[in-house]
């Protein structure tokens, strides 16, 4: 997970604490999240920061609905709906090939919830002195 997106969400979520807005406008965290590192511990820490939910696109089409593609082998195929396994497909022969009820129970729901820990940094911590000064949490050697 790339420090823009961190600081960018814990910047929004301290302005809308100043202003007691802080669950009453959603933040939404999306955009290279899974690409280094854990893509689980990336969305809590994002939503530790103060993201409301966190999206994920094309991670969750590997990993869930069994795309073919990687960040460094794509197929590359799927802005021409010809994707083998139906997942960006408008062809009846191809859609039919994702069984989007085993899709659906691959992923797990992460988003806005009292249970949720939005906004909690004091559960996380960076060992990048400059970067836990700038995010406002705990620097941890």
């Amino acid at each position: 997970m790339g420090h823009p997106i961190a600081s960018n969400i814990r910047d929004a979520y301290l302005n809308l604490v100043k202003t007691g807005m802080q669950n009453e406008i959603p933040l939404i965290a999306g955009g290279g999240i899974g690409k280094n590192g854990n893509l689980a511990a990336n969305a809590a820490a994002l939503i530790m920061l103060g993201a409301s939910c966190v999206q994920i696109g094309k991670y969750i089409m590997q990993a869930a609905a069994g795309c073919l593609g990687s960040e460094t082998d794509r197929c590359n195929i799927c802005n021409i709906g010809l994707c083998p396994k139906g997942i960006t497909s408008q062809d009846p022969r191809l859609y039919r090939r994702l069984d989007v009820d085993e899709v659906a129970q691959r992923v797990a729901p992460l988003g806005r919830s009292t249970s949720l820990p939005i906004g909690m940094s004091d559960a996380i911590g960076i060992n990048d002195y400059n970067a836990a000064n700038r995010l406002a949490i705990k620097y941890v050697v």
